[in-house]
């Protein structure tokens, strides 16, 4: 996105550089002035280009032309990396009017370029130009798509990056996404087959990785949070015990389990340990109760809002209650927040955002399905007369989740043969999780990275706090676990915990999320210090309004206060 402070022709005269068919020149409903370019457009997902993958880039506010790429991709499957980016981790908020976008201060394109992928073939502007309304899908496929996208966006469409350092990174189903491709790109990098050889890790956010340990980890963490009555809990150690376990942590709960496409698991109440762990499991409200199962204690208060009785996608990235939630309002164009919702940021502990979660949905649909947003995205009308009538963005695509393929219920042997063949020094993976996530819970990733280590001779170091803010307020903590691949090629593990964050980290915990992931990208030294505030300000300034926004009553009220205080 350039800046349009002065009028295009001017700038026409006044730049050596043209405007490209991906820059975004002028994002509609842009409240505050960027000082960091934006692009989007299309990529070739397979060999002849029939398989168009919308991609958007923000780059870095820092250096981008040095700074390191973040490949991002949200989960599922099937929902659009668009979440990620007006939602979680982008420095674009959308407005309660679903017409304008504020600024996120704690933006991960801090230090990064950030590319957004909307895969597979089927979510968001993504399509199929053979095949109309294209929701076919499973991992492989999948894979494959991402692969030969990314090779498209280095080779065609930003070659200026294609000898930068890139990463790889995605949350809830990206679990499976983000292994699977770093296999390929290894595997293409070594074979020379991949122009970028600059793959140096990959991130992963309460990530689907082991359906069994996440299945069983999830009792057990329901059962330590209240869920359950003890005399319950103790009836569950002894009608679920199938071996000789002596330990509850070791019991296979799956076998009392059930699941019609291996990603989605309910209790199987044929048998009484199935019966009991019911409630432990249920995230539908069958009990008389309902709660956000992305973020234990998240809570929308509205009189007006309906448990749905059935539920899907509870792996995706977009929230299923909050967006029931959200089609309760009555989107008039008014809004609590005034022009500039950055400012009521709380910059200084836990954010309150006003209920931003719980109508966040919405507002992005209604955005993204804005004709002017959709021409500044270059959207071509190929995507828009795929159905008779007029077709929408969706967050999640239903129709692709329902039908995809799940092919692998663990990703042991893709974060195996990374680091069995990587070749680039310094390799390093950081397996994060948002501490109140009932979806993709931390316990079960824990204990797969733990198997991964093993199998692989990566020792364990001591598990630490780490901080943020200059007061050092804790902010979750993090085991290591390193040795040599293959290779001989030194690997790092980090799994690490956000406290208070669900599964939307870069959403709950805005800051210490940013935090996270630049020391990730910048290690020292000795290493990857998450606690470091050398790249990062706790405390970042707001962006300078445009001069068309202008200050609501309210945002001059608030402004006030805050230079009398």
């Amino acid at each position: 996105m350039r800046l349009s402070v002065l009028p295009l022709i001017l700038i026409s005269c006044t730049r050596t550089w043209s405007i490209g068919e991906d820059d975004i020149v002028n994002l509609p409903g842009l409240q505050f002035v960027a000082n960091f370019n934006t692009y989007s457009g299309y990529l070739n997902a397979n060999d002849n280009g029939t398989w168009q993958m919308h991609y958007m880039l923000t780059e870095s506010r820092s250096d981008p032309s040095s700074d390191p790429l973040i490949v991002w991709f949200n989960g599922g499957p099937g929902c659009s990396s668009y979440v990620g980016l007006f939602e979680e981790l982008g420095p674009f908020y959308v407005n309660y009017d679903g017409e304008s976008l504020y600024e996120n201060v704690y933006a991960w394109n801090t230090k990064a370029n950030v590319l957004y992928l909307e895969s597979p073939i089927g979510v968001g502007f993504s399509y199929d130009t053979s095949q109309d309304s294209y929701s076919t899908a499973n991992d492989d496929q999948t894979a494959a798509q991402n692969y030969a996208a990314l090779k498209d966006f280095f080779i065609r469409v930003q070659p200026k990056f294609i000898n930068r350092t890139f990463f790889l990174a995605g949350e809830s189903y990206a679990g499976v996404y983000v292994p699977m491709l770093s296999k390929l790109l290894v595997k293409g990098i070594n074979e020379g087959n991949f122009p970028n050889r600059n793959f140096q890790g990959a991130a992963i956010g309460n990530g689907f990785m082991h359906v069994r340990h996440l299945s069983n980890s999830i009792v057990l963490w329901s059962a330590y949070h209240g869920r359950v009555q003890i005399d319950d809990w103790d009836r569950i150690k002894i009608v679920c015990k199938t071996g000789n376990e002596s330990d509850v942590e070791k019991y296979d709960f799956t076998q009392f389990m059930t699941s019609q496409n291996g990603m989605d698991f309910y209790a199987d109440n044929s048998s009484e340990c199935g019966r009991l762990i019911a409630p432990l499991i249920s995230r539908d409200g069958f009990f008389g109760y309902d709660y956000d199962s992305y973020n234990y204690y998240q809570d929308c208060y509205q009189s007006t809002y309906n448990i749905p009785t059935n539920r899907k996608r509870l792996l995706s990235t977009a929230h299923r209650r909050r967006r029931a939630a959200s089609n309760a309002y009555v989107f008039d164009g008014t809004s609590p927040l005034g022009n500039n919702a950055a400012i009521l940021t709380n910059r200084i502990s836990t954010d309150n955002q006003w209920g931003y979660p719980c109508w966040a949905d919405y507002s992005l649909f209604r955005y993204t399905n804005n004709r002017a947003v959709q021409d500044a995205l270059h959207v071509p009308d190929g995507w828009r007369k795929q159905k008779s009538g007029e077709y929408k963005w969706h967050d999640c695509n239903d129709q692709l989740y329902d039908q995809y393929h799940i092919m692998y219920n663990t990703t042991n042997d893709f974060f195996q043969y990374v680091i069995q063949n990587v070749k680039t020094p310094n390799f390093r993976f950081l397996v994060y999780n948002g501490d109140v996530d009932t979806a993709c819970n931390y316990l079960g990733d824990s204990w797969f990275i733990r198997d991964v280590a093993k199998e692989n001779n990566l020792k364990p170091e001591d598990r630490i706090p780490w901080f943020f803010s200059e007061n050092n307020q804790l902010a979750g903590f993090v085991q290591r676990y390193t040795g040599k691949g293959g290779q001989g090629i030194k690997v790092s593990v980090d799994v690490l915990t956000v406290k208070g964050a669900g599964h939307m980290v870069p959403n709950d915990r805005p800051g210490p999320s940013v935090q996270m992931i630049t020391n990730f990208l910048f290690p020292g030294a000795n290493g990857v210090n998450y606690t470091s505030t050398a790249h990062t300000n706790p405390q970042p300034d707001v962006a300078p309004m445009k001069a068309a926004a202008g200050l609501t009553l309210l945002s001059a009220i608030i402004s006030l206060i805050a230079a009398n205080q």
